[in-house]
C-alpha cells in the first residue's frame, strides 16, 4: 500500500471535488442556471451527444439554452461516479445518471452515462469533454414497451432511434459473439 500520505489525501479530496462537480452539473440543469452550467465546463469544454458535438463555453451556453426551451421542469440524477483514471489534474471517469424532463405531450425519462474528462482549470475541477450515451429516452407511458429489439431513443419529434449502451460495447458484443 501507498503510504504517501499526502498524496492519498489530495485522491480523496479530488473525488470529493468531482463528486459535487457532477452534483453541481445536474442542478444547474434542472435549475436553469447557465452561468453556473458554464462554470461546470473547462473554457474549451465540450459536450457530445445525440446532437453532435459542441465545444467551447459560449457554444455550450447556447446549447443548453437551445435545449432547456423544449422542457418544463427537470430532474437530472447522476447516481455514482467511477473514476477511470485520477493523474494529477486531469482524470477521466464514468457517471450514471438518469433524467426526468416534463415535456409537451408528459414525462419523458432516460437512462444514460456520462463517459466524461474532466480538468482542474483555475483551480477547479471541471469537465473538459462529456459524451452522453443513452440506455433509453423515452416517454414515461412508453417505458413498458420498451426492449433489446426495439429502438430505445424516443425523443418527440424525432425518428425513434437504437440506444447508444449497451449493444454498442465492445464487452456487450463479445459476449453475444462467443
Amino acid at each position: 500500500m501507498n503510504d504517501d500520505i499526502p498524496a492519498r489525501l489530495r485522491r480523496i479530496e479530488a473525488r470529493t471535488e468531482l463528486d459535487e462537480l457532477i452534483t453541481r452539473y445536474a442542478m444547474a440543469c434542472d435549475d436553469r442556471d447557465l452561468g453556473a452550467l458554464a462554470e461546470c465546463f473547462t473554457t474549451d469544454g465540450a459536450f457530445v451527444s445525440v446532437g453532435g458535438r459542441v465545444e467551447g463555453r459560449p457554444a455550450l451556453v447556447e446549447y443548453y439554452t437551445e435545449r432547456f426551451r423544449h422542457y418544463g421542469p427537470s430532474y437530472h440524477v447522476p447516481h455514482r461516479l467511477v473514476l477511470d483514471d485520477l493523474a494529477g489534474e486531469t482524470a477521466r471517469g464514468v457517471v450514471l445518471a438518469h433524467s426526468e424532463l416534463m415535456l409537451e405531450g408528459g414525462l419523458f425519462v432516460s437512462a444514460h452515462r456520462y463517459r466524461d474528462t474532466y480538468r482542474v482549470e483555475d483551480g477547479r475541477w471541471r469537465v473538459a469533454e462529456r459524451t452522453c450515451d443513452f440506455l433509453y429516452g423515452a416517454p414515461l407511458r412508453d417505458l413498458l414497451d420498451l426492449d433489446h429489439a426495439t429502438p430505445r431513443r424516443r425523443w418527440p419529434g424525432v425518428a425513434p432511434a437504437d440506444a447508444d449502451i449497451p449493444e454498442k460495447l465492445d464487452t456487450w458484443r463479445a459476449f453475444y459473439q462467443r
